[in-house]
């Protein structure tokens, strides 16, 4: 029994601590009594033994027993000892107390029982009107007149919206092209007919959601079920609005200083180009910095000036801080590592090829099997221009890894090589291919007599040798490479069969048993014509 007992003690002590515990909790708890949707007041304080639920509780049963009652819903707020007496029609609801006053907001016990004095009257009219037929009947005819209204504008939205399209693709284009084709490119120019659909078809819809934006608040707030939800839209948007604002102000100050870093940034960009132009402009010289190396160079500096400009910006962008943007940054930076080596590889070869002088612009060049006149060295390609009039682009990275032959490059005077091999049999004499090989040289006007054109025995195969002319072409087109190289070999077949040998090269081996030759009477047969290019 007194084991009973202790246990029995022990355990009415656990629950009365439990309880007390609970009390307390629930006593500093804040209930919000709500009618229909309609907040009339938050109870935070105890009354006596009653906790704020438990007088949360029973002022809405009172209150429901009072809206259900006839009256004139007169409601007033008596001071008393216990602090505010809220009533309706002289029968007393609940009391406001003074900690339910929040003290923190600068709130007063004698402005929140007149708050809740306000609140209370509004949630009965509602109530009254909801229960009223020809309260919803007007309600529903009001809604059904905005209805027909929103349509109504919104039809004319369209049509005014159509109208001023065709305007601004007629007159005021015409205009806008008058008035500005000095100042702006053709690009810009034909980019504005696009630019003025885009953003009227942005009004068109953004006040088309205005509209109905408006309809919807005006209609739900013409039923009393619906209003407090109208009220809250309307009160979240100004909310929203303000907020961003209040944003844009407190960014404008920042953003004004990456605006100056910016426009700093591009006029020191715009006075780099000009000097680097100034330089591509003069000849080439032999300082490290000319008109070879002057593209490359401005294209480093002005990207380096805009890379520091964007991070000296960056705090001051709008958002910076934020950790989206932060995080979206972290995005690139990871994309932009990951898909970056090909890239600063090219552009690394490309730096190579232009600060080594390994390739200039204008020169003759043959790449692996590609052979044309160097237009463009790029951060990324390398393009060349055949004498077909195809355009070849070439990554920077094959030609830094691959030999070149370059055919401009000369000691003396402007134009290139140009070289050509024959195949002829040894029972040829060689004094002999080699003067015809000269002799067709020097009847194409344009190889140079000085240097004089030359001809070297490159093999001596099984069954013939291999004799090469090298000449030198006296212009600054390299692009007539290959009209020069036909001409060139037009003029080795009339010279070879003028003295009477075949030509039987890659394959030759032996005579055959009839010349292989075309006598000069037979040069022009039909349809060749003479003095023809063909």
């Amino acid at each position: 029994m007194p084991t009973l007992k202790i246990w029995f003690g022990l355990f009415l002590a656990v629950w009365l601590t439990s309880a007390g515990a609970i009390a307390a909790e629930s006593a500093g708890q804040s209930i919000t009594l709500s009618i229909s949707g309609r907040t009339i007041h938050t109870f935070r304080a105890p009354l006596g033994a009653f906790s704020p639920a438990e007088r949360e509780e029973g002022a809405r049963h009172r209150i429901e027993a009072a809206f259900a009652q006839p009256g004139d819903g007169w409601t007033s707020v008596m001071s008393n000892d216990q602090g505010f007496e809220i009533q309706l029609d002289g029968t007393t609801l609940f009391w406001v107390l003074a900690g339910d006053a929040n003290a923190l907001a600068g709130e007063t016990p004698e402005a929140l029982a007149n708050q809740v004095s306000r609140n209370l009257q509004r949630a009965w009219l509602e109530a009254k009107e909801r229960s009223d037929p020809k309260a919803n009947l007007n309600a529903v005819l009001r809604v059904s007149l905005a209805s027909a209204i929103l349509l109504l504008l919104l039809f004319f939205l369209l049509r005014i919206s159509s109208k001023l399209s065709l305007y601004l693709h007629g007159n005021f284009s015409n205009w806008f092209r008058s008035t500005f084709a000095r100042h702006l490119g053709q690009n810009l120019l034909g980019l504005i007919p696009s630019v003025t659909d885009r953003l009227l078809l942005l009004s068109t819809w953004l006040s088309g959601m205005f509209l109905v934006f408006v309809f919807l608040t005006y209609s739900l707030r013409q039923f009393a079920s619906t209003r407090p939800v109208s009220e809250s839209l309307l009160n979240s948007t100004m909310a929203l609005g303000s907020q961003a604002l209040s944003a844009v102000a407190e960014s404008l100050p920042g953003l004004f200083i990456a605006v100056f870093i910016f426009l700093l940034v591009w006029l020191i960009t715009r006075l780099s180009t000009e000097f680097f132009n100034r330089v591509e402009s003069n000849p080439i010289s032999s300082a490290r910095l000319n008109a070879h190396t002057a593209p490359a160079t401005r294209r480093i500096v002005n990207a380096s000036l805009w890379l520091f400009g964007i991070a000296m910006a960056y705090p001051y962008l709008p958002g910076s801080h934020t950790e989206a943007f932060k995080g979206l940054s972290v995005i690139v930076g990871l994309m932009v590592s990951i898909g970056a080596s090909g890239v600063v590889s090219q552009i690394a070869s490309g730096l190579i090829i232009v600060y080594t002088f390994a390739l200039k612009r204008g020169e003759y060049v043959r790449i692996q099997d590609h052979e044309g006149t160097v237009t463009e060295i790029s951060l990324f390609v390398t393009r060349l221009r055949t004498g077909m009039g195809e355009e070849i682009a070439i990554p920077n990275a094959l030609v830094l890894g691959n030999v070149t032959r370059n055919f401009s490059r000369l000691q003396e005077g402007n134009g290139y090589v140009l070289d050509t091999t024959i195949t002829i049999g040894y029972d040829t004499p060689w004094r002999q291919v080699h003067a015809m090989l000269i002799e067709a040289a020097n009847a194409v006007p344009e190889i140079t007599r000085t240097p004089e054109p030359y001809v070297v025995q490159t093999a001596l195969s099984d069954f013939y040798v291999a004799y090469k002319l090298v000449v030198q072409v006296n212009t600054e087109i390299p692009a007539t490479r290959a009209r020069i190289a036909s001409n060139l070999h037009e003029s080795i077949q009339d010279s070879f069969n003028r003295h009477g040998v075949q030509i039987m090269s890659p394959h030759y081996e032996r005579d055959p048993a009839e010349e292989k030759l075309v006598p000069e009477s037979e040069w022009y047969r039909p349809p060749a014509k003479r003095n023809s290019s063909v």
